[in-house]
This record gives C-alpha cells, structure tokens and sequence, in this order.
C-alpha cells in the first residue's frame, strides 16, 4: 500500500499597536507541531490503490488546524498533487480554470482583477500561500504548479479566519479562499522524482523538464527542492518570434533539532520571459471576422511578459504540553513585471456585422510586495465528554505596489510603443486577531469564530471590520454527514471617493448561509451536496447626480455544488465535480450570466489487473462550462455577444517499466488534450478580449523517481 506524504498545511492607533503586540508576543519562542501545522499536514494514506489519489484525507487551512474534509461544516475543495500532476499545467491559472465554481477574467496583467479569481460568483480572490501570505497579482498568474503539494478551495467568505481582503479596487475576496500548500521536506526519506515532457499541436510546441529532490542533510536537518524549466511555442505566435521561456524552483528546509520542535523555511523564484497575448474579439460566439481562432492581433511586434517573482517564509512551531501548541510564522512574496499588450477595443453599438476601429495598448512596470506575520496559540482539551480545540491567532499584512503604466487606443496599423509614464505607490495593511472553537461531542461538531481587523490605505484613512462564522456538523453514522453553517466577511471599501477629498471607509459585508451532506459510498469515495446563498451588501454604488460614490450597491448569490471523490475500488480513481452559480438580478433589470453558470470537471484513473493491459492505466479527462453572456465591466452588452459552451475531452496511457521488466518507480504517459479538436474561448476580458483554448495537442511524458 502507497503512502503519500503531504505537508498542512480605544484610538485606532492605539488598537493598531496593541494588535501588532499580541502578534508579536505570539510569536515568541515558538516552534514546530503536530496538529494545527498548516505547513505539516503529516501521511495521507489512501487504502488499497495503485492509482491517483484525489481526495485528501485531511484539510488545514478553512480552520488552521488538520480535521477530515468530510467532518467540517464548511465545504474545501481539494486539488492533489495527483491530479495537478496529470493535468500538466503551465501555471496556476491553468490549474485553476477548469476547477467547479472558480473562474478568472482572463489570462493576462491587462485585467483589473489579473492574478485574481472568481468563486461562487464573486470575483477578486487572491491565492495564498499556506493561507497567510496573500500573493502578488502577477505571481496568481505565473506561479509554476511544481511547487505545490495541493491546492485547498475554501468555499464561501471566510473573513473569520483569513479576514476580509484589503483592496482599493473594489469589494473583492467574498466568495471564498484559494489556498496553495507548497511542497516541504520529508524527514527520512530520500528521493530524487524527474520529469520531462513534449506536447506537440497545430502550430504548437512545448517541452517541459521537472523535478523533485528530497534529502537528509543531517539527522536533524531535511531539504525538499522542486524544480522545472520549460519553453514553448503557443499556437497564436506567428513564425519568427521568441518563445515563451521559464526556469523555477522552490528550496524548503525543515529543523527538527528536539521531536517538540521544527523550523522551517520555504521559498520559491520564478523567472518567466512570454509573448505577450490578449487575445482576439468576439461575436456571436465566435471570432469576430476577419480574426480567426489563432489569430494575434500583435501581429510582427514581438511584445513580451517579463516576470520574476519570489516567496520566503519562515516557520516556527512547538509542542508546549500535550495540550498547547505554538506557531509563529513571517513572510514576504514579491513580484517584477514589465509587459505590453495590444488587444482589440470595445465595438460593439454598431449595426450589422461590427468592425474593429482600433486596438488598446497597454504597457505597465508593476513591483509589488506583500508582507505577513502572525503568531498562533492552539489547544486541544477534553472537558467532559467534550473534545475541544482552540485557535487565537493575531496577524498583519501589508502589500506595497509601485507602478507605472500607459493605457491607450491606437490605430490599428499603429507601431505598439507607448511613451513611459511615472511611478505611483499605493499601501494597504491589515491587522487582525481572531479566536476560533471546534468542539465534538458524540454525534456533533461545532465551530465557531470571531474576528477583527483593522485597515489602512495609504491615504491615511482606517476601517473596521468584524467577520463571524458558526457551523454545525451531525454524523448520525459514520458514513453520512449533515452540515450546515452561518458566516460574514466585512472589509472597507477603499479606493473609491466620496467626495473631493474623501475616500469611503465603510464595510461592506457579505452574509452566506450554507448546508449539505457528504456520504460515504465505499471505501474511501465520497459524495458531497451543497447548498448556499450569499448576499453582499453595502458595496460602492455611483451616484451619476454626483459623480462619486455611496455605499447602496447590493447584490446575491445562490446555487448548488456536488463532488464524487475517492476510489471506485482499488484500481479506480475519481474527480467528479459540479457547480451550478447564479447571480440574482435586481427586479426590473434584464437577466444574463456574467460567467458560467454550470460547470463541471471530471479526472479519473482506472489501471488494468488483468489481460495484455495489466498494470497499464488509462485515464479520462473531461471539463465543461455552459455558455454565458459577454459584458462591459459587468453589464450586459446585447444579444450578439455571448460565448458557447465548452466540452473538452482528455485521455491519457500510463505505460509502466515494470510491465516489461523495468522498475515500478518509472513509466511513460502518452496523453492527448482536446481530443475532439473544439474551437472554443477559454476566458475572456469583457466581450472583446477573448482567449483561446489550445487544439488538440499529443503529449508524451517520462516520469521516474530514484
């Protein structure tokens, strides 16, 4: 049997001080642990399969310490690091597109939200690390998925632990918490796992090598380094341009100098040197003539995306007692990109077919820097026939930007080079102290939290913020769950101006209620059923007899979420995953879906024990999204404007050494994406930016571990 090893996951001045004390004061002589270690997460163990693992045993980061999915009241969707591995993603957004009730605004810097996602509806969720260092905008796009153990999807607002998001963009982060679990060292073990990769298309070229090397330093001292480099040649980029180009890794060591004490550091640098893209117009579901599916409206000008990006977090937890332990953490994520884009600009109004009059430019040198510290104390007790666990942590963040950019219209035979403009900076901080109970009695789970948060912008203007939660979970058999939960997110609404010389400062806030049921099927396959509805309130609204903004803009969220996930038997896997998301209409107003209202991702594996395949493994990948209206900043744009449905079909052959008399720790997978060869749109920035998904593309995959 297997084992996969994966690691956790008064004034206002005043106030602002005494939060960042009792951070500090947490922080100190802390250590490694056990159970609440959202870097350790410790084995998962999946009984009896040969095969990919697509569940997690256990979850971390919806609560900050390690509990069963299937026993929290709140819904986790989980990202392994079986499945990342065979879905071969360039980045993260790659990852996540597919992932039920998560969307984003494209594929490109161009977007306000770029680096953000949207989940269940609402937009502007910025992925964490280990669920504490927000990531800067560019690294949400380019992170390179071979660093990470698994992904966790917290579903629905989750101010109570994480807080409500700081932003002077708009009221962003509601609907929910991505969370990235990088890989960490595992003491003990040595191993050396390798990979390389090419996939070949129309037009379309790319080869990928990885890696992932796990050593014992000292007794006491473990290195985790995975690696991976890759270039290629996407099927838009004409003849004669550079090619995309990427190198990454992400050393970790972990200290183990007593077994009540670790320390660890993880890290991660990514260089990445793209054509530019931002994709093609659109009309009635299709390229708007003459553009066609590859078409690249750059055209002979080599426009480029050059990122770099880095993380270091440092770690300290310790086992004080058999019931309290402590964890203090410190991190700093940064990111440099400077890019140009040409994409089209907005047509639509015209009678007839439309024509596009000109394309928009957009250059920008964006640096960008997120900070976090946070000490955390936690307790498991008994008291009675009650087992309890607490959680108080305090924290702060703060993310800096320096930028400068152009944005313009151009003819469309123009040269693509825009003047240079000066730098501006923007800060916002965040500090915040939260308590959290969970507590099983028989039958029963309870959580409950509370938390506060104090914000600034660099404006010099503070808000409050207070972010509840409470859920419930009843086991009347162990293997069916009922759940259910109550929980508000509220964060200011910086950025947008009240007056002249005043920026709005209020909350807004964003209530969910949720409920649902997992059961137990066999062995380790689990069915989850959910229900929610969110409704955010107090957003900014504009006045057009002013020109600025009050705070009366509201909107709701309702739908329903399923997954089937484990093992059929013990040589068959399954990922099956579907969101229904829907966005009330105000009474009066016309209704159309701003994103996909269904989606659907199925992922699974099934290895022959028998016959002239035995031991082969052949695996099926499907991915839709139901069709949805094309907008201008959220509002809808006309009948003509729409985007179809998307089916995209995968199959993959793992071929294993040991069929032939090689070693059971090598095999060659032969995949091909988008069997059926579908034109479709991937993403898009509003109506007239648009991206295309990649045709049919054979890959061929070596993979072995020594």
């Amino acid at each position: 049997m297997p084992a996969i090893n994966m690691p956790p996951t008064m004034p206002r001045g005043e106030r602002r001080y005494a939060l960042s004390l009792i951070a500090l004061l947490l922080s100190c002589g802390v250590s490694p642990a056990r159970a609440t270690n959202t870097y350790e997460i410790g084995t998962i163990r999946i009984e009896g399969t040969p095969v990919s693992a697509y569940r997690a045993e256990q979850v971390g980061t919806a609560t900050f310490f390690d509990a069963p999915p299937e026993e929290l009241p709140a819904s986790v969707d989980v990202l392994t690091g079986d499945f990342i591995r065979e879905q071969s993603p360039n980045d993260l957004h790659d990852l996540l597109f597919f992932q039920p009730g998560v969307s984003g605004g494209g594929k490109s810097l161009m977007d306000r939200t770029s680096g953000q996602y949207s989940v269940r509806g609402l937009a502007g969720s910025t992925p964490s690390l280990g669920g504490t260092l927000p990531m800067p905008t560019a690294m949400g796009i380019f992170l390179d998925p071979n660093a990470l153990e698994r992904v966790e999807v917290v579903k629905g607002p989750v101010g109570a632990t994480q807080g409500g998001q700081t932003s002077a963009l708009g009221p962003y982060g509601a609907g929910g918490a991505i969370n990235l679990i990088l890989k960490q060292p595992r003491p003990g073990e040595t191993f050396t796992g390798v990979g390389a990769s090419a996939a070949l298309g129309d037009d379309l070229q790319r080869y990928r090598l990885t890696g992932d090397h796990n050593a014992i330093l000292t007794p006491e001292l473990t290195l985790r380094l995975p690696f991976s480099a890759d270039t290629a040649k996407p099927f838009w980029l004409p003849d004669g341009h550079e090619w995309r180009r990427s190198i990454f890794m992400s050393p970790a060591l972990l200290w183990q100098p007593e077994e009540t004490l670790r320390l660890g550091l993880a890290t991660t640098f990514q260089h990445t040197d793209a054509p530019g893209y931002q994709g093609v117009p659109s009309f009635r579901g299709k390229p708007l003539p003459p553009y066609d599916w590859d078409s690249a409206l750059a055209g002979d000008h080599d426009v480029r995306d050059e990122y770099t990006g880095c993380s270091i977090q440092g770690y300290a937890e310790w086992d004080i007692s058999e019931i309290w332990q402590l964890h203090a953490g410190a991190g700093v994520a940064g990111s440099w990109v400077e890019y140009t884009h040409v994409g089209a600009s907005p047509y639509a109004g015209q009678s007839g077919l439309p024509r596009l009059t000109s394309y928009d430019l957009n250059w920008a040198d964006n640096r960008s820097l997120v900070y976090n510290l946070h000490g955390r104390a936690t307790a498991r007790y008994q008291t009675g026939p009650v087992s309890q666990t607490t959680v108080i942590q305090a924290d702060a963040t703060h993310s800096r930007d320096h930028k400068r950019s152009v944005w313009t219209e151009i003819p469309l035979d123009a040269d693509p080079r825009p003047p240079k403009a000066p730098f501006t900076d923007t800060s916002l901080s965040r500090y915040g102290i939260f308590v959290q109970n969970h507590a099983e009695w028989g039958l029963l789970r309870l959580l409950a939290g509370l938390r506060y948060d104090l914000h600034e912008s660099n404006l010099d203007n503070h808000g409050d913020a207070w972010s509840p939660r409470v859920g419930l979970t009843l086991m009347p058999v162990e293997y069916l769950v009922l759940f259910g939960n109550l929980s508000r997110t509220e964060a200011p609404n910086f950025g947008h101006m009240a007056s002249r010389t005043e920026e709005l400062t209020s909350s807004w806030q964003a209530d969910q209620a949720e409920a649902g049921l997992r059961l137990r099927l066999a062995g380790t396959l689990w069915l989850s059923l959910a229900g929610f509805r969110i409704e955010q309130s107090d957003t900014p609204s504009l006045d057009t007899s002013t020109g600025f903004y009050v705070t009366e803009g509201e909107r709701a969220h309702h739908g329903v979420e399923a997954s089937l996930s484990g093992n059929l038997a013990r040589n068959w896997s399954l990922h099956l995953g579907y969101a229904r998301t829907h966005t009330e209409t105000p009474q009066g107003a016309r209704p159309f879906d701003s994103q996909p209202p269904h989606t659907v991702t199925l992922q699974t594996m099934y290895r022959f024990t028998s016959g002239w395949l035995e031991e082969f493994a052949l695996g099926l990948g499907y991915r839709y999204k139901h069709g949805y209206d094309g907008t201008m900043r959220g509002e809808y744009v006309g009948p003509d404007y729409f985007f179809d449905d998307i089916h995209v079909i995968d199959l993959s052959l793992d071929v294993p050494f040991s069929r032939f008399g090689g070693s059971p720790e090598w095999n060659v997978q032969l995949a091909v994406r988008n069997l059926l060869d579908r034109d479709y749109f991937e993403s898009n920035r509003h109506y007239y930016q648009c991206f295309t998904g990649e045709p049919r593309t054979f890959e061929i995959a070596l993979r072995g571990r020594f």
